[in-house]
């Protein structure tokens, strides 16, 4: 079978949904193919968090936090999202609280610290702070549910009658093809588009792509690691609030939609291959998450209970991956380094500009 498309995208999570998206309304006469090896949407992206801040370290991060919570933003009414938000306190060293301010993005973090006690009854237990720490107020964070919204964003380009989707069928090998891009799917079909995107997430570093992009030194510095999060037994009150601490690298959210909460922490394991069965909480996991929570009595430790573990592709700097193949109308978009979800209208946005600029 051979189909001549004017772009495929590989990869059926949040930045490939996002890309289909995007390029089904800026380039309506396209013919678009998105191929998924598994099912959409069921890769890193069923694992992913889905909370929404627009926060960045970089400039360039900054600028795809914007675009993301617009893009974000306009599509929650056309697709019905369901979502839920909470007022943001932060914890940081007093010190630190300067450069604390300019992640921020499309709000502002105050300037004067507020007592614990602004908490009380709005989280799992009573915040505690240590010396020289103080809690600041700032920004609000939405809860997205991301693999519904990579669904819903797939379903709806699908009933544009030039977009396509091809599911369960794995990439054997992408090369550079007089028409364009050839990709040669593992069940022998041959696929022939003007132009690609490779947004595969952690199965970048695997093969076919390894081999295929390992000559880019972007490609040979992406490691893979875990992401694991905890959930905690307790429904959130109705002004339930989070609380970022950005020093430890963790945040607590409520999901009262699930009636629980959402323990975000840092795991260390590097070089993870991204095999669902393979990937647990394991005993460190918790122990390092609940030296945090019990650092901040963010609640007893028998209430963090069960959550979810996947891995992600991360970049030595932690800035997203966005770059064209030289000399093939191909761009790799991924490697979000844990903030995937959030930044991923803005990557599919810098893919797209790649290959048509």
């Amino acid at each position: 079978m051979k189909r001549d498309y004017d772009l495929v995208i590989v990869g059926g999570g949040i930045v490939g949904a996002w890309t289909l998206w995007l390029a089904q309304r800026r380039f309506p006469q396209w013919r678009i193919l998105l191929v998924e090896r598994f099912r959409n949407s069921e890769g890193a992206t069923a694992h992913s968090a889905g909370v929404l801040l627009a926060t960045g370290r970089t400039p360039r991060e900054r600028h795809l936090a914007a675009l993301g919570a617009q893009l974000y933003g306009e599509i929650r009414a056309s697709l019905d999202l369901r979502t839920s938000a909470a007022d943001v306190f932060w914890v940081t060293a007093a010190a630190n609280a300067p450069a604390l301010r300019e992640v921020a993005v499309d709000f502002a973090i105050d300037e004067t610290p507020v007592s614990p006690r602004a908490l009380q009854g709005r989280l799992p237990a009573p915040l505690e702070l240590g010396a020289n720490e103080v809690l600041l107020r700032g920004g609000q964070a939405v809860s997205h549910d991301p693999a519904s919204i990579a669904r819903a964003l797939i379903e709806a380009s699908l009933r544009a009658p030039q977009v396509f989707c091809v599911e369960g069928a794995g990439v054997h090998a992408l090369a550079r093809h007089k028409m364009g891009v050839e990709v040669r799917l593992e069940d022998g079909c041959a696929v022939y588009a003007a132009r690609a995107v490779v947004a595969v997430g952690p199965w970048l570093v695997g093969e076919p792509f390894a081999q295929t992009f390992g000559a880019l030194s972007s490609v040979r510095a992406v490691r893979i690691k875990k992401v694991v999060a905890l959930h905690v037994d307790r429904v959130p009150p109705p002004d339930a609030a989070a609380v970022f601490l950005p020093q430890a690298d963790a945040y607590l959210m409520p999901l009262p939609l699930r009636k629980q909460w959402l323990f975000s922490f840092r795991a260390d394991e590097w070089d993870c291959r991204p095999l669902k069965h393979a990937l647990e909480i394991s005993a460190q996991d918790r122990e390092a998450a609940l030296r945090i929570v019990d650092r901040y009595g963010l609640g007893p430790r028998d209430a963090y209970r069960g959550g979810r573990v996947f891995c992600d592709a991360y970049t030595p700097t932690g800035e997203p991956l966005v770059e064209r193949v030289p000399d093939a109308p191909i761009v790799l978009a991924g490697a979000g380094s844990g903030a995937g979800f959030r930044l991923s209208p803005g990557l599919a946005h810098e893919a797209l500009r790649l290959l048509t600029d």
